[in-house]
């Protein structure tokens, strides 16, 4: 969905936030893991720096990827120091629909294999939906297109729904 939402304005960039992961190597620990937290901080850090260089260099900026709400200080605090608004949009699908398209994912991040046993989705699906996000924050895209969600996307980022 992201580079669908970046792809309807002329200056974009899409960052994966799978792939800033996929460069650690020695030592990696899983992020879906407890353990990992510090971890993923070091590593979202990195990400949200990307944002704001890409995004104060003029870029309509996307970052997809799991980003709990409790990662978000990150991205403000790069973002702040450059007057960059931060955006956070959710998008929420049942469970059964969750599984059916990691199963049908033909391009994976490297680390995607463990991203595919139903019991990590799960498990971190029911992690995602214990942090409370605010409603404003939400997107349903369950039985929607893709391009339709997209759309719904840019207009509510448009209107400043998103807006942190």
């Amino acid at each position: 969905m992201a580079p669908l939402v970046a792809d309807r304005h002329d200056l974009s960039a899409c960052l994966d936030l799978d792939w800033f992961f996929a460069k650690l190597r020695r030592g990696a620990v899983e992020p879906w893991r407890e353990v990992a937290h510090a971890q993923n901080r070091v590593v979202l850090r990195a990400a949200a720096e990307a944002v704001a260089t890409f995004a104060e260099g003029g870029y309509f900026t996307v970052a997809e990827g799991i980003l709990y709400p409790f990662m978000l200080d990150l991205f403000a605090a790069a973002c702040e120091p450059h007057g960059i608004d931060v955006n956070y949009a959710v998008l929420r699908a049942p469970i059964g629909v969750v599984q059916q398209r990691v199963q049908d994912r033909t391009l994976e991040p490297l680390h995607a294999g463990a991203l595919a046993d139903a019991a990590v989705v799960d498990d971190l699906w029911a992690q995602f939906e214990s942090h409370g996000v605010a409603e404003r924050h939400r997107v349903d895209c369950g039985a929607r297109a893709p391009t339709e969600v997209a759309g719904e996307v840019d207009r509510r980022l448009q209107a400043g729904d998103f807006r942190l």
